[in-house]
């Protein structure tokens, strides 16, 4: 399906939906308590929807309320041999439950092909290490044995939901453990996110000169817990503010531990125009000037850097961008393609781009690439486009954002499904 976005100035209100990352480990920790917690402030998007299912084909009862979830755990999951848990496109999802659902009688893990194949060796070598069974077959994966406590060595330089992965599992274990990171760690306010929203279910976790020390035989514990706003998700309309539009955003944590937060730092570095108001921030129209972006620690904000970068003066360079490579596409070369057909000169080298600053993007028809991020950037970018922009395959943003087209037409921006 199509979406086709006419130019235009936006203007008004938007409530940042909840962070889809909080989310996940909120879900995951009230499932393993022994009780009923309540989850406020939720999203249904593809990802999370995954992962509940995921908890409730383990037998967790999993019922939604008015914006809410309530949970009911037994402190302990239940395996037989013969699930299969769908994790969809979820890169979290997988990754998150991989160790956790690892067991004695074995189980397995489906999804879409674009999931299957993202890279998996940080849990191929550690289930080898330890004498566990790590097997991918045609449409799924399959894991067999018990995650021991014990000293794990990742790399800094992989993913964090490796790490968040072991740091679900190995506070259940008989013993203590260590999680040794190798060099610096990337996306390191992932980690900080999840073990905050450990400690909100009775977890504790200590870090120490990269090192995680984590105590064994703990349990975790009901919770009331209440949401964020995402940052993520802010970006998009923090720069549709400053390319073209006059948005407040609410729902937000300035105190937040998400990576994403990044953004507010960079758009005024950028001479953004950022105003904090009672309940939020407003970004308003400016004339923004291009800077040297590292987004090593915060890669899902790439690609709506990129659009702003487009839109600024002299030309622009974002770096420290492997990760860029792994996700639900190439999304490197995906952006730098739609910035080429959005008539925007750039320059890709090996895991880092150039930006040339333009005035204003050229109409076209856009491919999402099946990427979420995909989809909203170019969407934005509309925004400041000398004609419409078609976007094919839309509804990708299901998979975080399923009402983005929605809010993006409550600031006034014309939205046509064709």
């Amino acid at each position: 399906m199509k979406v086709r976005i006419t130019p235009g100035y936006a203007e008004g209100n938007i409530q940042v939906p909840p962070s889809k990352s909080i989310l996940h480990r909120a879900i995951i920790c009230a499932s393993l308590a022994k009780g009923s917690s309540t989850i406020r402030n939720i999203i249904f998007s593809d990802d999370v929807k995954a992962t509940i299912n995921a908890f409730k084909a383990l037998g967790v009862q999993i019922i939604k309320e008015e914006n809410a979830l309530k949970i009911k755990g037994y402190g302990n999951l239940s395996f037989f041999g013969e699930e299969l848990i769908d994790c969809n496109e979820s890169g979290s999802t997988i990754r998150f439950l991989i160790p956790l659902f690892c067991n004695k009688n074995g189980i397995r893990f489906t999804g879409k092909s674009s999931l299957l194949n993202r890279p998996m060796y940080i849990y191929e070598k550690i289930f080898k290490e330890k004498n566990l069974r790590y097997k991918k077959q045609d449409g799924y994966i399959y894991v067999e044995g018990e995650i021991k406590a014990g000293d794990y060595v990742i790399p800094g330089n992989v993913s964090s939901q490796f790490i968040t992965g072991l740091l679900f599992t190995l506070p259940l274990k008989d013993g203590d453990s260590k999680i040794i990171i190798e060099g610096n760690l990337e996306s390191k306010k992932y980690i900080d996110m999840t073990i905050e929203v450990l400690k909100q279910f009775g977890i504790d976790i200590i870090e120490n000169q990269n090192i995680y020390y984590i105590k064994g035989n703990q349990k975790y514990l009901p919770s009331s817990y209440k949401v964020e706003g995402d940052f993520s998700q802010l970006a998009f309309f923090a720069v549709a503010g400053i390319i073209n539009g006059n948005v407040k955003v609410t729902n937000i944590n300035l105190d937040s531990n998400q990576a994403d937060i990044a953004i507010i730092d960079i758009i005024k570095t950028m001479g953004g125009k950022i105003s904090k108001e009672k309940n939020g921030l407003r970004f308003l129209k400016s004339e923004t000037t291009n800077i040297d972006i590292d987004v090593s620690q915060h890669p899902d904000i790439a690609p709506i850097l990129s659009i702003l970068c487009a839109m600024s003066k002299n030309k622009g360079y974002i770096y420290n961008a492997q990760r860029l490579k792994i996700k639900e596409t190439d999304r490197l070369k995906a952006i730098n393609v739609v910035l080429n057909e959005l008539g925007i000169k750039t320059e890709i080298n090996n895991d880092s781009y150039y930006i040339y600053g333009n005035s204003i993007f050229r109409s076209a028809e856009i491919d999402s690439h099946n990427d979420h991020r995909i989809v909203m950037s170019a969407a934005i970018a509309a925004l400041r486009a000398d004609k419409s922009i078609i976007i094919n395959n839309y509804e990708a943003v299901n998979k975080s954002y399923p009402h983005f087209f929605e809010d993006l037409s409550s600031l006034g921006i014309k939205v046509e499904y064709i």
